[in-house]
């Protein structure tokens, strides 16, 4: 479930999707931790630290094993700089930049309206006590001057009335260029920024979706979880560069052999998934296994040289929805299977027990 917490006027949105009692053991391995590196238990350094127990977030992990290592001081500045770059999916600079410009366009038209309604209540009054003044006035050219003081005041108004519309104007354009950017951020927002592929919360909203409109139909739903054997040792051997690589390679070869209602996902860590909606079992397997036999054929190569770094293969999970399924168990049997892949000698595709 997601979970909300404000900092130096930003929100920060976390998602905690494990069940009870693993967050409960979550919980007793984290509060030691934090206690022996005399780090503050605030909700912001616990979202960091479950992440980093639940160890599917690599990136942090090796970087808070660093930071840990080095024993420095865990200052709140250090929090947000880890959560922005680690764990909260939404863009902050963009969104920061969308509230300022939001806020400055909202005190603009605002004094905009504030300047328009003083003059043009001004100008009422004044309009009113000039009235009162050619009731009973014979004199032509008191007469004269007040309708001339008339006609200027309206024109006044009128050249008000126009600044405001250009102010609107100006703030309606102002205002589209926010929508773009806005979408821009949401889509951001959605993206796992190594690979191009959906992040954990896209993957468990469009899941969710899925599984919702699937209960209301016979149409089939499958999953894929799909983990990349010894990736570990991939990095600490060729560095997490080449780590990185290996998952964007990973991630581009998926699209490939995906189509375009499947959904890809970075679950987290090595480990992707995708959502196949419309399709059956069987079918699921066999794109699984294209997946499977092209990653291990095509041997990865160290940027700027000839040197191979091996045969990297992967290990596929699939399962498909049962008319009671929620995600959690959806996921737990691919998971299941892909565990099941890795035990019997990695480099498989295999399929949920069926029971």
């Amino acid at each position: 479930m997601p979970y909300k917490m404000t900092m130096g006027g930003l929100t920060f949105l976390t998602n905690y999707n494990d069940t009870l009692e693993q967050n409960a053991e979550y919980l007793r391995q984290i509060l030691p931790l934090m206690s022996k590196h005399k780090i503050a238990t605030d909700p912001l350094n616990f979202a960091i630290f479950y992440e980093y127990i639940v160890g599917r977030n690599i990136p942090l992990k090796n970087e808070l094993d660093e930071l840990l290592g080095k024993q420095d001081a865990f200052t709140s500045e250090l929090s947000v700089r880890l959560l922005k770059k680690h764990i909260c999916d939404t863009s902050f600079d963009s969104l920061e930049n969308i509230n300022h410009i939001l806020l400055q366009l909202i005190n603009k038209t605002g004094e905009a309206l504030d300047t328009t309604g003083e003059k043009a209540s001004a100008a009422t009054m004044d309009f009113q006590n000039q009235s009162k003044r050619l009731e009973n006035n014979q004199n032509l050219s008191e007469i004269k001057a007040v309708l001339n003081e008339i006609i200027a005041g309206t024109k006044n108004l009128a050249e008000t009335s126009m600044a405001l519309q250009a102010q609107l104007d100006e703030s309606k354009k102002e205002m589209q260029l926010l929508r773009q950017e806005l979408a821009h951020a949401r889509e951001t927002a959605k993206t796992d920024a190594l690979t191009g592929l959906l992040n954990r919360r896209a993957f468990d909203q469009k899941l969710n979706e899925y599984i919702e409109s699937h209960k209301q139909s016979n149409v089939e739903l499958c999953l894929l979880i799909l983990d990349i054997d010894c990736f570990k040792q991939i990095n600490d051997t060729f560095g997490h560069q080449m780590g990185d690589n290996v998952l964007r390679y990973t991630a581009n070869l998926m699209k490939q052999h995906i189509t375009k209602y499947h959904c890809a996902a970075r679950y987290g860590g090595e480990e992707m998934a995708i959502i196949m909606p419309n399709t059956p079992l069987n079918r699921a397997m066999e794109i699984a296994e294209k997946i499977r036999i092209s990653l291990a054929q095509h041997p990865l190569k160290l940027k700027g040289s000839k040197k191979s770094i091996g045969k990297v293969t992967i290990s596929i999970g699939v399962s498909s929805f049962k008319i009671n399924d929620s995600l959690e168990s959806l996921v737990e049997r691919a998971d299941q299977a892909m565990y099941r892949a890795k035990d019997n000698g990695r480099n498989q595709v295999m399929a949920e027990n069926i029971i």
